[in-house]
């Protein structure tokens, strides 16, 4: 049943890349859990998803551009409600004033159906 997961979180995957190629920051975290408690982690540093936005927000407000390249990701089933995405990948943003920054990443998504919608209710994501 895990494996069936798979197509459906591919695709909000897709959804989620193209809003944080857009800056779109709220479009970006859509899915992560609004139960409060959760902690998301950017960078070895926690967040909560208030301040996770702001920080996004803050930082991503001053980029023109960004292009996110994804070399590799993989949906691994943990059981017939729950799954991983993990990826790896190099990006490039362009800031309001042309600053070009080149970074790699990796990720981490814990997907669990809760009310029967899939939703983030953890994030892991390191980058530089």
């Amino acid at each position: 049943p895990g494996a069936t997961a798979a197509p459906d979180i591919e695709g909000m995957m897709k959804e989620i890349i193209a809003a944080a190629e857009k800056g779109d920051v709220d479009g970006t975290f859509s899915y992560l859990t609004r139960e409060p408690g959760a902690i998301f982690f950017l960078n070895s540093r926690p967040y909560d998803l208030d301040s996770l936005i702001a920080f996004f927000k803050e930082n991503y407000g001053k980029m023109h551009s960004q292009k996110i390249h994804v070399t590799r990701s993989e949906v691994i089933p943990l059981g017939p409600s729950s799954a991983a995405w993990i990826s790896y990948g190099e990006g490039h943003t362009v800031t309001k004033t042309g600053v070009s920054a080149p970074y790699a990443f990796t990720e981490t998504w814990i997907w669990q159906k809760v009310k029967g919608t899939w939703t983030v209710t953890h994030y892991h994501e390191t980058a530089g």
